[in-house]
């Protein structure tokens, strides 16, 4: 019986020794090679002189490399505090009882399905300083004619605009689904001791849904983190590196001004902002388990 298990499990193995190469190409070893590149000087793809770690050093001294980083941090948490607070609202009134319900959460999920370069491309028409829509109205109301993203305020605040408009679906999913395992006794018992609808909100439904709020976050905080496409399209990182994130900036050292080595730094010190917010989402997924 132990020698038909043992086979079992090299048979298993087996089947998943595919898999698993594939994984470690793809995944693990760019890893090593972005690690490897960051401690050289580099010409194109090809290391020159090993500098140690002067390339992280110039990333944390440069005006630029602080910038990038405090850019990264802004363009998160601003995203997942419009994010939250929107996706919740959103999805407690699809979860109520009204006409159309089905109409309008394929409406509302509509947004998630549309790439990043395509949401980029129409938002950054919609704030056109000449044509745009957005423009047009808040000149022939507000009397504000403005090129919003002429300006470090006014390119962030668009870009965190387009960025919640393309993402927070996801939110919206995950916690109209926690919606729906609370149990409708709980909202009758409190309404039998006169729990108001704040009430039954803050005290029932927010507790039950907190743990699927958190691992909203962390999961958007991760791909907000390591957006490039949406931000790349819509400002470029401009203007003046107002925009430019600490993913952004890795792409451009790399893909567009071939400094592979620094572009590397960049990589290597997002991948251990990953693997932090990796390690704090799957202890949420434990504690959520128990």
């Amino acid at each position: 019986m132990e020698v038909t298990k043992g086979k079992e499990k090299w048979v298993a193995l087996a089947f998943m020794a595919p898999a698993l190469l594939l994984v470690a190409l793809v995944s693990i070893y760019p890893i090593f090679v972005a690690v490897n590149w960051s401690l050289y000087e580099t010409s194109y793809v090809r290391a020159v002189k090993y500098v140690g770690l002067d390339n992280f050093v110039a990333l944390f001294t440069s005006e630029n490399g602080v910038q990038n980083i405090v850019n990264s941090a802004v363009y998160v948490f601003s995203s997942i505090l419009i994010v939250i607070p929107v996706a919740v609202l959103l999805a407690v009134l699809l979860n109520l009882n009204l006409k159309l319900r089905t109409l309008f959460r394929t409406m509302i999920i509509l947004p998630w399905v549309i790439s990043q370069t395509v949401t980029a491309l129409l938002w950054k028409w919609m704030i056109n300083a000449n044509y745009g829509p957005i423009t047009y109205m808040l000149e022939r109301v507000a009397g504000i004619k403005t090129d919003l993203l002429s300006t470090p305020l006014g390119a962030n605040l668009s870009l965190i605009v387009a960025n919640v408009w393309n993402t927070f679906p996801l939110a919206l999913v995950l916690v109209l689904a926690a919606l729906q395992t609370i149990p409708t006794e709980l909202y009758e018992s409190g309404r039998v001791d006169g729990a108001s609808g704040w009430k039954s909100f803050f005290h029932i439904t927010l507790p039950l849904i907190r743990p699927t709020i958190m691992v909203a976050v962390i999961t958007l905080s991760l791909e907000y983190f390591n957006m490039v496409t949406l931000i790349y399209v819509f400002t470029s990182g401009g203007p003046f590196s107002a925009t430019e994130t600490l993913s952004l900036r890795a792409f451009k050292e790399g893909f567009d001004y071939w400094n592979v080595a620094l572009g590397s730094a960049f990589s290597v010190i997002l991948f251990f902002f990953n693997i932090l917010l990796s390690l704090i989402y799957i202890r949420l997924l434990r504690s959520k388990e128990h």
